[in-house]
């Protein structure tokens, strides 16, 4: 009876590691494949005009933004967690490491993706004309 019962205590217990599993995949599945927060925007009150906008963004693996350009932007990418993958025009891929930057110059088309199987996470520094879109989605 004793051995039944541990046997049946050792069944529950790598079902309920399972079912943990299970629901963890479920619960990633529901979260955004991407999140971007502003943390900053202010004036550059020596270059008229222009203003310095601060991102952080979090990136589900797979997810990859579209075929885009910023502006008249400046945009320098700080990896901070896993890594990305860039396709700039005119440059090719690029792999970017937590712990380096990406730096790309205005009206570049390009685009990022996280081609891991882990999250990734930025820090994303903008400098642009403050009459200038963030972005603009191009057609490739």
């Amino acid at each position: 009876m004793a051995m039944e019962t541990k046997l049946l205590a050792v069944v529950a217990f790598v079902g309920g590691i399972v079912i943990g599993a299970g629901s963890l995949r479920v619960i990633r599945a529901q979260t955004d494949a991407y999140t971007t927060t502003q943390i900053l925007q202010t004036d550059l009150n020596n270059i008229r005009g222009q203003e310095v906008l601060l991102f952080t963004s979090t990136w589900q693996p797979g997810y990859r933004l579209p075929w885009h350009m910023h502006p008249e932007g400046h945009e320098f990418t700080f990896v901070i967690e896993g890594e990305q993958t860039f396709e700039m025009e005119g440059v090719g891929t690029k792999i970017v490491k937590a712990g380096e930057v990406l730096y790309t110059p205005p009206n570049t088309p390009h685009y990022g993706r996280n081609a891991t199987d882990k999250v990734s996470k930025t820090l994303v520094i903008r400098i642009k004309g403050k009459d200038k879109p963030v972005m603009t989605i191009l057609t490739k």
